[in-house]
């Protein structure tokens, strides 16, 4: 069955059980009415009648009653005017003194439910007599000296209410038959509103669109969460959870305030921004739901910034290697070239001397660093580096202070070679500026203490300014053209982070120095 049909008859169904209940309570509660209101009715007549002169001097005189007496024609009279069944008087002893049927006068009164009356009770009920089933008033008659004598009781018969209480019923009948006729129509439109709201979708593609949308969130690595602009959460994907397991405060459910989701304002939002999730820092993207004006939410997606400065640093780590390598390459076949030469020129001794010199170079530039790095990674990439300076013009001068051991995990191993790829770098490019550069030399210094490598990288190149010096750190500023300025930047950041600061000084004409530590723990 479709949506909107099955809204419909749910709607039209409710509607009816509604109304059949109301019919039924506005029933009872209508016959109840017109019962409450006869015999109000009743009473106050009985009462009335009860203070008559001529009852209360009818209901002392002894027995036999006459059947056409003054007393009779009077009470007939009222009865008749006021449209009730019988008005009955009686003495002490229950004997009727007026009926509608003069044949009954004199006879004992028929109900049972006039004792109270008898004893000095004002009061109505419905009981059987004579007449039927009616609505019975009852009044006591008391003479001069306050002594109940007799009793007035006053009914009418329960079929005569019946006409009142039908013509009633069919006015109500008709209030709710329009209310039905209105509810149909409501429920009509509720379900073609539905139908439209939900773009025509049936109860089984909105389970399958749900079950897609669980897997796609299930699916991500990225984690995705969903909060209201009461800052509280709406949607939580498991790669979140897994995220945010490991902040310091506990883990949100869903409907708990965040802590600190950066909603910001309109030009905060976008691509790759950083984001502060329970107390936690990534980076990620955050997208407004709804109009611009009138949001109703934010959906943020975001990674671990841990994880994409680890990716970063290795990516970073394999290129500067690869660049390293490179340079080591060309710079092994210009020696070849230069044996080539040596042996189309038929010169054998000079070719033993410059292969020996090569061999002696190599070899103790390989055994200084290998005996004072075990890291094969870090010790292969300075050596490839010294071959980039070389090819540059430029002596790199590697002292190690205190043996560096083998990395426990390579993750320390490429945040190292990040950096000091990075400084090495600068310093390269800052003696390439140089007016002189015979004498082009970068010291890089290393000690390993604590499961800490601290470094230091020193060139004797054209320095910087204070200005420079001041800016040398902020992202996007360099002094060799457009699209520079990362490198220190993004180092500033990550050692920031971990708690270590980079010092750099600078003198213009004298040269720069740069010091920084990072984390780089040795294996058992």
């Amino acid at each position: 069955m479709r949506l909107a049909s099955m809204t419909a008859i749910w709607a039209v169904s409710m509607v009816a059980v509604t109304l059949v209940l109301a019919w039924a309570m506005f029933s009872y509660q209508l016959w109840q009415g017109i019962e409450r209101a006869e015999s109000k009715r009743v009473i106050n007549v009985a009462s009335a009648v009860a203070q008559w002169p001529a009852v209360i001097d009818g209901v002392a005189k002894p027995r036999p009653y006459a059947p056409n007496s003054a007393l009779q024609h009077r009470i007939e009279a009222l009865r008749k005017t006021a449209g009730l069944d019988f008005i009955v008087v009686m003495n002490a002893g229950a004997i009727r003194l007026t009926h509608p049927i003069p044949e009954r006068i004199n006879r004992h009164f028929r109900g049972d439910d006039e004792h109270a009356a008898l004893a000095g009770a004002t009061y109505s009920s419905i009981a059987l007599g004579t007449l039927g089933r009616s609505v019975r008033g009852f009044s006591p008659v008391v003479d001069d000296a306050g002594r109940v004598v007799g009793a007035v009781s006053v009914g009418v018969r329960l079929t005569i209410l019946a006409p009142l209480y039908a013509s009633s019923r069919a006015t109500l009948l008709e209030g709710l038959l329009l209310i039905a006729c209105i509810g149909i129509a409501g429920a009509w439109g509720l379900a073609r509103r539905i139908k439209a709201q939900l773009r025509a979708m049936e109860p089984a593609d909105i389970a399958a669109l749900a079950a897609e949308h669980q897997a796609v969130l299930d699916s991500l690595q990225e984690g995705v969460i969903v909060i209201g602009m009461d800052q509280r959460l709406r949607l939580i994907n498991p790669a979140a959870r897994r995220l945010l397991a490991a902040s310091s405060q506990p883990m949100p459910e869903l409907g708990d305030r965040l802590a600190n989701p950066l909603l910001g304002d309109d030009d905060d939002t976008g691509v790759d921004r950083p984001l502060a999730i329970a107390g936690r820092s990534f980076r990620g993207n955050l997208r407004m739901i709804g109009p611009i004006n009138a949001p109703s939410g934010a959906v943020l997606s975001f990674r671990d910034t841990e994880e994409l400065e680890r990716l970063g640093e290795e990516l970073t780590g394999v290129r500067r290697y690869a660049d390293a390598l490179r340079a080591d390459r060309h710079e092994t076949n210009n020696q070849w070239h230069a044996v080539l030469g040596l042996a189309e020129l038929g010169d054998t001794d000079a070719i033993k001397q410059f292969v020996a010199e090569l061999t002696e170079v190599r070899a103790a530039a390989i055994y200084h660093i290998a005996g004072d790095i075990a890291d094969p990674v870090l010790g292969g990439f300075l050596m490839a580096k010294q071959a980039e300076a070389r090819e540059a013009g430029v002596v790199l001068a590697v002292e190690v202070e205190r043996r560096i051991p083998l990395a426990t995990a390579s993750r320390d191993v490429h945040a190292a070679i990040a950096v000091l790829g990075n400084l090495i770098d600068n310093a390269l490019e800052a003696l390439a500026l140089a007016d002189d550069t015979c004498d082009a030399r970068v010291d890089l210094s290393l000690t390993w203490e604590a499961d800490r490598l601290m470094m230091s990288v020193s060139d004797n190149g054209p320095g910087m300014t204070d200005t420079q010096l001041e800016s040398a750190v902020t992202l996007g500023f360099s002094t060799r053209g457009d699209d520079r300025g990362l490198g220190l930047a993004l180092i500033t950041q990550r050692l920031a982070e971990a708690g270590e600061d980079l010092k750099i000084y600078s003198t213009p004409g004298v040269g720069t120095l740069v010091e920084a530590g990072l984390v780089f723990r040795a294996a058992l």
